[in-house]
């Protein structure tokens, strides 16, 4: 198995926990009225910081410059949050459509998008320093 074919698996195993973790946190803020944008806003960011780590040390294992890649992991991640609670706007708000299935949709583009993104810009190991 290739290595970015591995990493894709990792990323998207390690994505469906922080799935787990951001719909959790979702839906017992809307569940206690949380605006739906903010609660999106604070379910994603807890999703995100749980699987920086998780990619960090167990999928692409770099540990080098952690706050850079932390900066730069959240960064993409509230980028694509951006575009989910557009969705969540336009689609839930305006449009009446089922707030969860908006959310399952809008999140699987935006999953894709952070891990081009992510492979190429935040965990990319310095060339010098591989030794693979």
């Amino acid at each position: 198995m290739s290595q970015d074919f591995r990493q894709l698996v990792g990323y998207i195993l390690i994505g469906l926990l922080g799935l787990v973790v951001d719909f959790g946190v979702f839906t017992l803020l809307v569940k206690i009225n949380i605006n739906v944008e903010l609660a999106n806003f604070i379910s994603s960011s807890c999703g995100l910081v749980n699987n920086f780590f998780w990619n960090s040390f167990a999928n692409f294992k770099v540990h080098d410059k952690l706050l850079l890649r932390f900066i730069s992991y959240y960064l993409v991640g509230q980028i694509t949050t951006l575009f989910t609670t557009a969705c969540l706007f336009i689609f839930v708000d305006k449009l009446g459509y089922d707030k969860i299935i908006v959310k399952i949709i809008s999140t699987f583009i935006a999953t894709l998008i952070q891990f081009v993104i992510n492979k190429v810009i935040t965990f990319r190991k310095d060339k010098k320093r591989v030794k693979e």
